[in-house]
């Protein structure tokens, strides 16, 4: 069984087709990208992936069970996750409680329990700092955890999307245009991240990018979008060499 299966899935606003027939298997593990022009219906597959979008027609399978049509925080509670093109974070909280707000779909106490400050509250808010602080730790941030996260530099507030998607505990990680902003070598220290977080989690990995060194050195394979049809799949070698994908998106230079 496939973790991920999308099948045909189409995305139509009004009379335009943003996603026409789009297909789509991840096996646990997978570093896989989706790469394709501006405005291809890249963006548009993540949202109807994680239920921000309803899609027009097809199906989405996460573990063998149905999800298309669900919202957005029961498909992250069945464990696919993602981040943003442009960060999203709670920019006037600190970093700590961007990640600890994260947890809190986890916990089981009751408001009574909350409001009483009974014995699982305590229990549980212990076990939220704990892993968030964790988190923290493992992401080199555990030292600003206090600081406003608006404070930090662009690159460590890609990390710390990152680690607050990562709270969720999510199988699948939707990464959408990580690098975007980043010069080269905070994108190759993000590449590394990235590699990094797959195996530490155990996690699959499905992003768009347009930093071709970036999919290029870090997928297992790729797809292309072009006006929302998938024109090519492939390993990086197989893309590279593709001519139609070089006429539509990666330029002669690729070759």
């Amino acid at each position: 069984m496939n973790l991920l299966e999308v099948r045909d899935l189409t995305m139509q606003f009004g009379g335009l087709i943003a996603v026409d027939r789009f297909g789509l298997t991840l096996n646990e593990g997978e570093i896989v990208g989706l790469i394709g022009p501006n405005g291809a219906g890249k963006t548009t597959v993540f949202n109807c992936l994680t239920g921000m979008y309803a899609p027009s027609s097809g199906e989405i399978h996460l573990s063998g069970k149905r999800v298309d049509g669900l919202r957005p925080c029961q498909i992250t509670q069945l464990g696919m996750a993602r981040t943003f093109q442009n960060i999203r974070l709670f920019k006037e909280l600190t970093v700590f409680d961007n990640i600890r707000i994260a947890f809190h779909y986890q916990v089981k106490y009751s408001l009574t329990s909350a409001v009483l400050r009974l014995p699982q509250y305590g229990t549980e808010e212990s076990a939220v700092r704990a892993k968030t602080e964790e988190l923290l730790d493992i992401f080199g941030l555990y030292a600003k955890r206090n600081e406003v996260a608006s404070s930090l530099p662009y690159g460590e507030q890609r990390q710390l999307e990152i680690a607050r998607a990562l709270a969720a505990n999510p199988r699948i990680l939707l990464l959408d245009e990580p690098a975007a902003g980043m010069n080269p070598h905070e994108t190759e220290e993000l590449t590394k991240l990235i590699q990094w977080v797959k195996d530490r989690f155990e996690l699959t990995v499905f992003l768009i990018e347009h930093d071709m060194r970036l999919v290029m050195g870090l997928c297992h394979r790729i797809l292309v979008l072009d006006y929302g049809i998938t024109i090519a799949e492939g390993t990086p070698a197989e893309i590279q060499g593709n001519r139609v994908v070089v006429e539509a998106y990666l330029g002669e230079e690729a070759l």
